[in-house]
């Protein structure tokens, strides 16, 4: 019996050995649109940038940039700003400043491979971040810093934005995303809280305004890439962005065209 056992086992193993043909059905490559524009109020800079790239089949990890599309951004008045490609990167730049103009609504035209996409957007503005706070918490059992970055929302307007948290010491950036539901004229926070950060060490925060079509778009790419369900969690989905097709919504690209005002300060973790 214990010869039979062994064999039964052995055969097993065996079997496990023996490759596993999996049959994807993948889809045709998809446009991704990663573009901004941030107006930075501290320094009254900005930051103008059109990242165009392809999806790929899901076991294969290499990135691969969208060149050789046409890309430029129209403003209300039918001014063009033409963006020209970095080499073959797939990074599109303008050599002039697109002006700031509090809600007017600018287009992002792009023709790819044959293909027009556009997608419109307004400048939205965002509170000052006026302080951040810093306190150590204890997270688990970690001793962790946790810096606290605070606004003040304006009363009666309808506002939405999102934090972000960068750092050399961080092994990826940090995001919040806010709404003044409940904070309407009220001070307001982003938080970052990590075991990372030492004294001394330097952390680049921001705020940037979202339109409320925008704070959708963040709010559920934010949930997808941190919400760590249980087995039988929801597969994640494509999210739709502002960015469609000219003639056939079935061949939207993903992504998003953002357009906004930027607090920034520069902490250094006491």
């Amino acid at each position: 019996m214990k010869k039979v056992i062994i064999l039964f086992i052995g055969l097993l193993f065996l079997n496990c050995e023996d490759p596993i043909d999996l049959k994807l059905n993948d889809s045709n490559q998809i446009l991704v649109v990663d573009a901004f524009i941030n107006w930075i109020k501290e320094d009254q800079t900005s930051e103008q940038e059109v990242i165009l790239s392809l999806t790929s089949p899901y076991f294969q990890e290499n990135y691969k940039s969208a060149s050789g599309a046409n890309v430029f951004i129209e403003d209300e008045e039918g001014k063009i700003y033409i963006f020209n490609e970095e080499g073959q990167s797939g990074r599109y730049l303008t050599l002039d400043t697109i002006p700031y103009s509090l809600d007017k609504v600018f287009t992002l035209n792009i023709e790819y491979n044959g293909q027009y996409y556009s997608g419109k957007e307004s400048l939205i503005s965002v509170s000052d971040i006026n302080r951040v706070e810093q306190e150590k918490v204890n997270f688990f059992g970690r001793e962790s810093i946790q810096l606290q970055a605070n606004s003040l929302d304006p009363i009666e307007e309808r506002n939405f934005s999102f934090f972000e948290f960068k750092s050399d010491k961080l092994k990826k950036t940090e995001y919040n995303i806010y709404r003044d539901d409940f904070s309407s004229g009220t001070e307001y926070y982003g938080f970052l809280l990590s075991d990372e950060l030492e004294p001394g060490d330097k952390v680049q925060i921001r705020q940037y305004g979202l339109s409320n079509i925008a704070y959708n778009f963040w709010y559920l790419l934010i949930f997808q890439n941190t919400e760590q369900g249980g087995p039988f969690q929801t597969t994640p989905v494509n999210i739709i962005g502002n960015m469609v097709h000219q003639s056939d919504s079935k061949l939207n690209p993903l992504g998003y065209f953002r357009i906004s005002e930027v607090s920034e300060i520069s902490y250094t973790v006491k």
